[in-house]
């Protein structure tokens, strides 16, 4: 079984106006996308940010010609980024598992569960200009209107499990967001909230809001402030568990968190921690260093949702609903065939077919290709000056991206 092809595609694929902790998401977001070809005639496909196939094309003369089942051969041969190679390895596993006949989870040691839990994550946003998007597509820029967003999310696809992301108002907005989500999802009917700001907050800011929303009982405060240090200081005044997939979010972080505490729960990634295999030793250092395990989730299409699914289906140590933005993906905006996968009473099913489950759709690929040689995405940075005609870019530039780039901390 030998790879004789290697086609590396990116795409863009339409993002509605998210806000977090530095501004707004552009108007369409970035995915590099993986397809391999074995000499006996299976297929394999991978996915990963943006921006990443000069990277993987620059493997590609060792890529052609290996066997994609001597997965530790590949990893030892990689030159390049932990993102990059998730990808590859993700096409490497596809292909791989389909020739013996076996799902990816099974094939690389067996599932720990048949479904999956995940969370919704929420946004504050403006409406989407032309209102496309699968879900949400109105304005949520108040604590009442997050309120709303989450009845939608719930209502449509069963989560009991929701993520804040917070950080581009004030905090106090965030604590009243917070409090409204909590009378309306009572902990004792089932439901846990977590709050994300993307380390805007100081140690100062983030103790303080620590302490206004504990009586809400939260899961976990994922990276409030920017460092396993600052996270140490913070835990020595509040007992809410600290997460992080800012700081803690490579192996090279591990030993630094090790030494002083800073962060109870690693949201694993394996685009982050360098694909599906790494999410699994993931969970082993949680095991070992008794943290907890979540999931970190990035724009993902279906090729990289169905990933995060077998990783965290074949994690044991996985204990806390992974996130994902794969409802923010557009109804007719994936790249699988058949649609998009689905979530039911907030779980995903782990597919039995050999694999993945999932297939590109050479149609839906080759459109969001052209999309990308459209042009570059709005930074829909009107938008923000509507709300704070006083921003101005970081960077000096006005056309730059992730309008305006706040500093850190904002509060």
């Amino acid at each position: 079984m030998i790879i004789s092809k290697l086609i590396v595609t990116p795409v863009a694929t339409h993002d509605q106006p998210l806000l977090n902790s530095t501004g707004v998401h552009e108007s369409y977001r970035t995915r590099t996308i993986v397809q391999i070809e074995t000499t006996d005639g299976y297929t394999g496909a991978g996915e990963t940010y943006g921006d990443r196939d000069d990277e993987i094309a620059a493997n590609r003369n060792w890529i052609v010609g290996h066997d994609p089942r001597q997965m530790t051969q590949a990893r030892l041969r990689w030159e390049g980024s932990p993102s990059a190679w998730a990808a590859v390895e993700t096409a490497m596993l596809d292909a791989a598992a389909k020739h013996v006949g076996l799902p990816v989870c099974d094939y690389i040691g067996g599932r720990a569960r048949d479904r999956v839990e995940w969370a919704a994550y929420l946004f504050y946003k403006f409406a989407d200009e032309n209102g496309q998007g699968e879900i949400a597509t109105g304005a949520a820029l108040d604590p009442e209107g997050f309120v709303r967003q989450a009845e939608e999310f719930v209502e449509r696809y069963g989560f009991k499990a929701l993520k804040i992301k917070g950080g581009f108002f004030h905090p106090d907005v965030d604590i009243e967001t917070f409090r409204l989500l909590r009378k309306r999802f009572p902990k004792q009917n089932g439901y846990d909230i977590r709050i994300d700001p993307n380390s805007v907050w100081s140690i100062e800011t983030s103790i303080r809001v620590a302490k206004a929303i504990e009586e809400y009982e939260p899961q976990y405060l994922e990276d409030p402030t920017d460092s396993i240090a600052d996270h140490a200081e913070l835990k020595k005044h509040t007992d809410i568990p600290t997460a992080s997939n800012m700081c803690v979010s490579a192996f090279s972080h591990v030993k630094p968190n090790a030494q002083i505490e800073g962060i109870d729960v690693i949201l694993g990634d394996h685009h982050h921690w360098g694909g599906i295999l790494a999410y699994k030793e993931t969970g082993v250092l949680c095991r070992v260093m008794s943290w907890g395990l979540s999931g970190h989730s990035n724009n993902s299409l279906g090729i990289s949702q169905a990933a995060m699914l077998h990783a965290c289906a074949a994690t044991p140590e996985l204990n806390f609903q992974a996130d994902t933005h794969y409802p923010w993906t557009d109804t007719d905006g994936d790249i699988i065939k058949g649609g998009k996968l689905q979530f039911k009473d907030g779980f995903m099913d782990v597919p039995d077919a050999p694999g993945l489950g999932v297939e590109i759709d050479e149609d839906a690929l080759a459109e969001r290709s052209e999309a990308l040689k459209a042009g570059p995405p709005s930074n829909r940075k009107e938008m923000i000056l509507d709300i704070d005609p006083k921003a101005k870019p970081r960077d000096g530039s006005w056309t730059g991206y992730n309008f305006p780039n706040y500093a850190k901390p904002r509060w």
